[in-house]
């Protein structure tokens, strides 16, 4: 009975002087004091305990030093890549907190401290990045929650630092990985109306349409794109891409021989462009331009699978055009193109060797390569891809 009463003397005891360390005040005090982390855990114990979180100022309060937190964090974050951030939550947390704070209180304040009024329509660019954070992990339903927190501060009145349409592009391209493509393209619409110059804005929002088979709305977005960005490459390839898609191939092919040099300038355009010259079966077109583009990137692999294809498609059309030389008698002029073929063949081997060392389970290029080795004669490389082919088909 003694040792009964002395335990709960204990717990009375432990409680109290708990009750002194973790209380509203003392968060206030702490965060007064600008040290937020301990603040943090002191608010976090009084969110805990049913006495205080029924309080609007606990929530006030708890806004404020997650908010301050935030900003602190995400500020040496922006200094310092390595720094790791404790609380990557904070923003939406603070966020929620003053939602709270409003939904206990409407005119709820506190000294020193930001107000729900004022602080809701600060928190956007903390809940835009805690958002990013979420898109580089591909935790698309996450990204989606936090940045719909971002877009209602952005939104609640004129920004004091627009973003130009990122928030909205990042929003977008968020509900297109969910499979929403109305709604992304609702809020691809509304990054360009935030006078986006992000010209993914407009690439993205193009492809949207076209794969509703919205013809007007791609032809107007283009236009559009143009006017913002005269000189843009990507979207002047993109009118190009447009007209072939549309099956309208000799304009397309015309706006292709009328793009400006400085459009070369860029790798991307290059590679879209031959893209175009391989969806027309312009292949010798299509390889110098990744050729050129292979020289700045050797190791992208898209590059070297498309410059195979490339390689592989005339060396078949050189050995065609060999074989008729050589059945009307022209031996030696049949043996020379003989020799053009089998250089593009070795060369598609090569660049399709890389794409086999990136992702060695690509059967259908390893049956390519078995072809292009079997042309070539190269008895060893033909067993050594059939026992690869063999083990992938088990």
């Amino acid at each position: 009975m003694k040792r009964n009463i002395l335990i709960s003397l204990i717990l009375f005891s432990c409680c109290g002087l708990m009750a002194q360390k973790y209380s509203p005040m003392r968060a206030y005090n702490l965060y007064f004091e600008q040290n937020y982390t301990a603040a943090k855990e002191c608010i976090d114990w009084c969110i805990q305990d049913e006495k205080y979180n029924t309080k609007a100022n606990t929530w006030l309060y708890k806004a404020n030093i997650y908010y301050r937190l935030a900003s602190e964090e995400y500020s040496k974050k922006q200094q310092d890549t390595t720094f790791h951030i404790t609380v990557p939550t904070a923003p939406q947390e603070s966020f929620a907190a003053f939602q709270k704070a409003v939904e206990l209180n409407k005119d709820i304040e506190a000294s020193d401290m930001l107000s729900p009024q004022e602080a809701l329509p600060r928190l956007y660019p903390l809940l835009f990045l805690e958002g990013v954070n979420s898109i580089i992990a591909q935790n698309w339903a996450n990204a989606k929650s936090i940045l719909e927190k971002a877009i209602t501060s952005y939104e609640i009145q004129q920004p004091e630092y627009p973003l130009d349409g990122e928030l909205y592009y990042y929003y977008a391209y968020t509900l297109e990985m969910l499979n929403l493509p109305e709604q992304a393209q609702v809020n691809y619409q509304k990054a360009i109306n935030d006078n986006s110059n992000n010209i993914n804005v407009y690439l993205r929002l193009i492809e949207s349409y076209k794969k509703a088979g919205d013809k007007k709305a791609v032809t107007d977005l283009i236009q559009k794109g143009k006017q913002k960005n005269p000189n843009n490459p990507n979207i002047l390839v993109a009118e190009a891409d447009y007209y072939f898609w549309n099956n309208e191939k000799e304009k397309g092919r015309t706006l292709l021989k009328q793009l400006p040099p400085s459009v070369y300038g860029s790798i991307d355009a290059i590679v879209n462009i031959a893209n175009l010259y391989i969806s027309d079966s312009n292949f010798i077109e299509a390889e110098s331009l990744l050729k050129r583009a292979y020289q700045s990137m050797p190791d992208n692999h898209i590059i070297a699978h498309n410059l195979g294809v490339c390689c592989d498609y005339i060396g078949n059309v050189k050995y065609l055009e060999a074989n008729k030389l050589d059945l009307q008698g022209k031996k030696d002029e049949a043996n020379q193109i003989k020799k053009q073929a089998d250089d593009y063949l070795q060369q598609a081997a090569i660049y399709f060797e890389k794409v086999v060392a990136h992702d060695s389970t690509d059967i259908m290029i390893l049956r390519k390569l078995k072809e292009i080795y079997s042309r070539l004669m190269l008895d060893d490389k033909i067993q050594q891809t059939e026992s690869r082919i063999q083990k992938l088909e088990k």
